[in-house]
């Protein structure tokens, strides 16, 4: 009997490794992908955004890239692991809160009008990096969650070490028209908490603060400093574009 069981068990296995018609109709597969449980783990890693607004966000990427919503939530969130990661290899998780101005070092005045700066910050211990735009080499433009899009000294503005300051390679003219265009949304544009989806959102509006700077060349100089153009735009993403050169590390 033992015998007769082994060798139905072993007739079984050889006809699913040569029958896949057989063998698919036996229930191998890995687990099922949810387009729900992407969008959970981005709200999660997103701290401040909800569930509606991610599904918003995605649903306007789709209609706008004619991509199914479940590739971009795929794609978004592998990109903001990636992000995080990136961070985290680079900074500790214990540093600023995103947007807020702490850190133990202060910015300094820039070379020129429209230059770039950039400081490793967090969320609540999600890590995205922070950046900004000077208006003047005094005074800069950044979008915060506690005011949305503002001007303040370079002075009032705390940093972390290795924060860098930096130019972006174009015309003076260009760069002036985009600090321009970046100071127009003081007091107007609220804080958005999107960073995963926000290359597809609106240039106008709720805005984070990647979201200004890259608005802000995308509109008045046609220079894209989004790094992998995805469907985030990152504030790492900005520092390390090829448009943007580095002249000066904090210390």
């Amino acid at each position: 009997m033992k015998k007769f069981v082994s060798v139905v068990t072993l007739l079984v296995v050889v006809m699913l490794v040569t029958s896949p018609s057989l063998a698919a109709s036996v229930h191998f597969h890995p687990k099922e992908e949810k387009y729900d449980d992407y969008v959970a783990e981005l709200v999660q890693k997103q701290p401040g955004i909800t569930t509606e607004e991610v599904k918003e966000a995605i649903a306007l990427a789709a209609e706008e890239t004619q991509k199914p919503e479940m590739v971009i939530a795929k794609q978004a969130l592998n990109e903001l692991n990636q992000a995080i990661k990136q961070e985290n290899v680079e900074k500790d998780t214990s540093i600023s809160v995103m947007g807020g101005s702490s850190g133990a070092y202060k910015l300094e005045p820039a070379r020129s009008k429209g230059d770039l700066f950039y400081t490793p910050s967090s969320t609540l211990g999600i890590q995205h990096g922070h950046n900004g735009i000077y208006h003047t080499t005094t005074n800069i433009v950044e979008s915060i969650p506690d005011t949305g899009v503002r001007k303040i000294k370079y002075n009032a503005r705390n940093v972390e070490k290795d924060a860098v300051m930096q130019y972006v390679q174009s015309s003076q003219a260009n760069r002036d028209q985009a600090a321009d265009w970046a100071n127009s949304r003081v007091g107007i544009d609220a804080y958005s908490y999107n960073f995963a989806t926000n290359r597809h959102t609106s240039k106008y509006g709720d805005k984070n603060c990647s979201k200004l700077v890259w608005s802000a060349y995308m509109l008045e100089a046609n220079i894209d400093l989004d790094k992998n153009q995805g469907f985030g735009v990152y504030p790492t993403d900005i520092r390390d574009s090829s448009y943007t050169v580095t002249y000066n590390t904090i210390q």
